[in-house]
Parts: C-alpha cells; sequence; structure tokens
C-alpha cells in the first residue's frame, strides 16, 4: 500500500512539475482569470474574448482592371486564415486588404506573392503526371506557422488581422480570366469592443536590376508604433556568380527609431545567413522550416552559375518592435529582387512603393528606383566627406566659419546624402570596389558629417545620438565632444547650447570590423528646450 501510495504522490509532483513547465515555456497558451485565452503566435494582440468562428468559402471568376469584392465582413473581428486556389493565381493579379474604412489598404500585393510564392511562379496549372516522385523546378513548397504552399497551388495564410468596423478583401485583374476557390475563416465578436490599435499590413516591391553595391535594396519603409513580423525575399540572378554573388554583398540592414529616444540598428553578415543557412551563394537544397529558410533554390544554368532563389524569415523568439519607425533594406547586387513584408501597425498605412502596372510585375521586365518609389518622411540631410585611414586624421571638425561644401576636407569632396529616418549609413556612401568577398565594408577608416540645425531662440538643445565604434561631435566653435566608444549601435544624449539662428554641427565617426560586422551608422536627434524637433540640414547647396 505504501509502495503504491508512494508510485502516485511522485506521479502527482510529476505531473505538477510538468504543468508549470508549460506554463514557462508556453506563456501565450495561458487562461487568464477572465477566461481570455492568449494563443499561440498571436504577436501580444490584445483580442476581445468568446469569439464565435465564421467563415466565408466561396468560387468565384473575374476578368479585367476593375476592382472586385471578395469579402466585406463587419466587425468587430480577427481574420484567423485565408486560403485560395485556382487557376491565374499570379502577378496579373493585385490583392487588397482594407480594414475600418480607411481608403489606403493595409495589404496591397501581387495575389501569388503575398503568400509567399514568388518569381510568378505556380500561376497556371499544376503539370499532372502520376509518375512524379519530385516536385517540377516550377513549383516548390512552404510550411511555416504563418505561411504554407503546397503542391497543386494550394496557398494559405495564417496572420491574425483585427479589425473594428470592417475588413474588405479586393482583387484586381487582366484581360485573363482568373477563377478562385477560396476560403476566409474569421472570429466574430457579437457585443464586443475592438481595443487593439495594431492592423496587420504587408507590401510587395520589386526593383530590377538593382543597383549594384550602392545604397541597397529598399524592403520597408513603416511609421510607428509598430513590429515587423518578417519578410520574404527572392532574387532572379542576371550575371553568373563569378562576377556577381548574390549573397555577398551584405545581409538585412534594419534601422530601428532612428527619429526616436532609443534607437536600434541591427545588420547581419550574409544574404544567406539571414535565412538560417549557410554558404550558399552557390548552392542549397531547397528545404522549409518554421521560422527561416530557402524554399526554392534552382540553378538557371548547367554549371550552376546562376541561381534563382526565394528566402524567408519571421521574427517571432526575436521581435522587433518599433515605436517611431522602421526601415529595412538588404545589401544586394545588380539582379531582379522582390520582396514581401509583413508587420503590424497602429496608423494607417503610408505606402512607400506605387504598384506597377502588370508588364512590370512580370519577370523579365526593367524596374529601376525610383520609378514607383515614393517619397520618404524627411528627417533632414547632411553632408558627407571620407572615407579617411583611421589613424592619419585628427579630430578636424569643420565648423560654420570655415564650412565650404565646394571645398574638399583633406582631398576628399563633400557629399549631400539624406538621413533615411535619422540614420546616416556610411556604407551606402564609401563602399569598397564590388567584389564577391563576403559582405565587404571598408574597415579601420573614418568619416566627417556635417549639417545645420536652425533655432527659433538661444537655447539649449538635447542632442540623441546612437553609433558604434568612436563618436566625436562639436557644435559651432565649442569644444569636441568624444561621446565614447561603443560595441553596438546605442543612444547617448548630450545637452549644448544653441544660438538663434544657423547652428553648425559636425561629427567625427570610425569604423572597425568589432562586434557587428562594419557597421558604420549613426542616427541623430535634436529636440530643444521647448520640444521643438530640429532637422539638420545642408547649407552651401
Amino acid at each position: 500500500m505504501k509502495s503504491i501510495l508512494r508510485i502516485e504522490v511522485k506521479g502527482f509532483v510529476f505531473l505538477v512539475l510538468a504543468a508549470l513547465l508549460f506554463v514557462v515555456a508556453a506563456p501565450d497558451a495561458i487562461a487568464s482569470p477572465a477566461g481570455k485565452r492568449f494563443e499561440t503566435f498571436e504577436w501580444n494582440l490584445d483580442l476581445p474574448d468568446n469569439p464565435v468562428s465564421r467563415r466565408i468559402s466561396r468560387y468565384f471568376s473575374f476578368t479585367g482592371p476593375e476592382p472586385v469584392v471578395l469579402a466585406d465582413i463587419e466587425g468587430p473581428g480577427c481574420i484567423r486564415r485565408f486560403w485560395i486556389t485556382g487557376g491565374n493565381i499570379g502577378r496579373d493579379v493585385v490583392l487588397r486588404i482594407y480594414f475600418d474604412n480607411e481608403p489606403v489598404p493595409y495589404v496591397e500585393a501581387p495575389l501569388n506573392d503575398f503568400f509567399g510564392a514568388m518569381h510568378n511562379l505556380m500561376n497556371g496549372p499544376y503539370p499532372q503526371d502520376h509518375t512524379r516522385t519530385e516536385l517540377p523546378d516550377s513549383v516548390y513548397t512552404l510550411n511555416t506557422t504563418f505561411l504554407t504552399i503546397k503542391p497543386k497551388n494550394s496557398f494559405t495564410a495564417y496572420f491574425a488581422m483585427p479589425f473594428a468596423t470592417r475588413a474588405r478583401f479586393e482583387v484586381i485583374g487582366s484581360e485573363s480570366p482568373t477563377g478562385l476557390f477560396y476560403t476566409i475563416d474569421w472570429h466574430e465578436y457579437p457585443g464586443r469592443e475592438m481595443k487593439e490599435p495594431m492592423r496587420f499590413a504587408a507590401r510587395w516591391r520589386r526593383e530590377a536590376p538593382v543597383r549594384d553595391y550602392q545604397d541597397e535594396f529598399i524592403l520597408l519603409d513603416a511609421d510607428g508604433p509598430g513590429q515587423f513580423i518578417g519578410f520574404v525575399y527572392s532574387v532572379d540572378m542576371l550575371q553568373d556568380r563569378h562576377a556577381m554573388r548574390w549573397s555577398h554583398a551584405g545581409s538585412d540592414n534594419i534601422y530601428i527609431d532612428g527619429d526616436g529616444e532609443q534607437p536600434a540598428h541591427m545588420r547581419g553578415i550574409g544574404g544567406e545567413d539571414v535565412f538560417g543557412t549557410s554558404f550558399g551563394g552557390g548552392d542549397y537544397i531547397a528545404q522549409t522550416s518554421l521560422f527561416s529558410d530557402m524554399p526554392f533554390y534552382i540553378q538557371k544554368d548547367a554549371k550552376g552559375d546562376m541561381q534563382k532563389l526565394v528566402g524567408y524569415r519571421f521574427f517571432v523568439n526575436d521581435a522587433i518592435h518599433f515605436r517611431k519607425s522602421l526601415h529595412v533594406r538588404f545589401a544586394a547586387r545588380a539582379h531582379d529582387i522582390a520582396s514581401m513584408a509583413y508587420w503590424y501597425t497602429s496608423k494607417p498605412v503610408r505606402p512607400f512603393f506605387k504598384m506597377p502596372p502588370r508588364e512590370k510585375r512580370l519577370p523579365g521586365s526593367e524596374v529601376r528606383r525610383g520609378e514607383y518609389d515614393l517619397p520618404l518622411p524627411e528627417s533632414g540631410q547632411w553632408w558627407l566627406s571620407g572615407p579617411f585611414p583611421e589613424g592619419q586624421f585628427e579630430h578636424e571638425l569643420p565648423t560654420q566659419a570655415r564650412f565650404n561644401p565646394g571645398k574638399p576636407l583633406q582631398g576628399q569632396p563633400w557629399k549631400r546624402f539624406a538621413a533615411l529616418r535619422g540614420f546616416i549609413d556610411f556604407n551606402h556612401v564609401y563602399r569598397p570596389e564590388p567584389s564577391n568577398r563576403n559582405s565587404p565594408t571598408l574597415t579601420d577608416a573614418i568619416a566627417v558629417a556635417r549639417a545645420t540645425l536652425i533655432s527659433p531662440s538661444d537655447t539649449r538643445a538635447t542632442l540623441t545620438l546612437a553609433w558604434d565604434d568612436q563618436l566625436v561631435i562639436r557644435v559651432n566653435d565649442g569644444k569636441r565632444i568624444d561621446m565614447g566608444t561603443q560595441q553596438y549601435v546605442r543612444a547617448k544624449t548630450v545637452e549644448v547650447p544653441l544660438k538663434k539662428g544657423e547652428n553648425s554641427v559636425a561629427l567625427w565617426l570610425s569604423n572597425e570590423m568589432g562586434l557587428t560586422r562594419g557597421t558604420w551608422v549613426f542616427s541623430f536627434r535634436a529636440v530643444t528646450r521647448k520640444g521643438d524637433v530640429l532637422l539638420p540640414q545642408v547649407a552651401g547647396q
């Protein structure tokens, strides 16, 4: 009897420990005292309790460029699943999703790209072959928590999409008829209020060819507050890897809150590393995993010198939140590149890319930088000069009285450059010659930035700067202020006097490989005691 009791006690203790382990390991699956259940991967959304499950299940065909409504759903609610199959699911068709009667769609993308089917693949009938043991080269599968692609052209998105009053799904077709089988599953909250301010957003962008080895492929620009969910990225190499490897221009560059109080910058190593793979610049066996991978990777030629590929990355355990702004770029060579970006935002979407006409969406067409790009929010401009060898340049920071943009600084010309949401990235201006070296950057170098602040009165201002390595700053004819050396981009503040009118600001930033793979970036924000935000301006235009 005692032994039986001992076994039962041990079993009870085991169950208690297991339950505690579940609570610790899976906080998103805990029921609150009010009975509210936070399901896995809810992205911290505050959704009402006691949902009622609803579904639209339909076949629909359409032709032509006029918007066609797939679903118009009353809120409050939250889209839970969107599945489609059918014919002509490709870049001929544009998907738009609107929430809460906002005039600008939160989601705008070619229909297949939205689900992660890039390169306009899987837009036609699936080839019938009952002896097939492998997928054809034009088909790939995707198995993630948020997006799935199955053989025979079945596409599913599982993003949670909350809305307060209304969700409207629209498609815009072409001259070719499109037939869709689709299902939209959502939760309705009768009699409840949607307090969650975040809305799901997604945008597509394409550039072909990308400007080689310059200021990188623009993937996303968004206003905060928000959360970056992830992205899908496709490359169709236009030159062979011996001249231009897709993976070796660099990696992802994520600029967070450069115009806020706690800026951050994240820089990767190589293109393939972003997707959790390695040594993938020349060959890779396509596969798919939970949060990151390359599900499509084919050789375009017999020698394996040119590839066509798709990679994806979702930020779950490594969540990326932003409060003021988010800007994302991907270092690239001159290939055909397209991307899908997914995020949550509490503000209406401000488009950064205009959807091109059908012929410009299709592979093989040319889309140059700026052709469909929309202006980004203004965050100031600077004069830049460099690079200078580290150790051979004193802290010569030009003041207003001596500054002349037409006069070189120690033999180097001044270049005018617009800030990216408060950030200046010297790697966009001073790069080594294009090469196939892995993520090259200029190291053991320094550069100088110079701008003007126009103050409405004699006052003091707080400057917030974020950088890595060593930064030295000077305002007007004041003393040089060594802000110190940092191993990664962090923010520090300094208070400085400003006179009414023009004030010169110059800074000096060094660059070593360090712990951030050659990050050479700083952010700048100036706020007066009265709360006026002063944007850096360029004088002597």
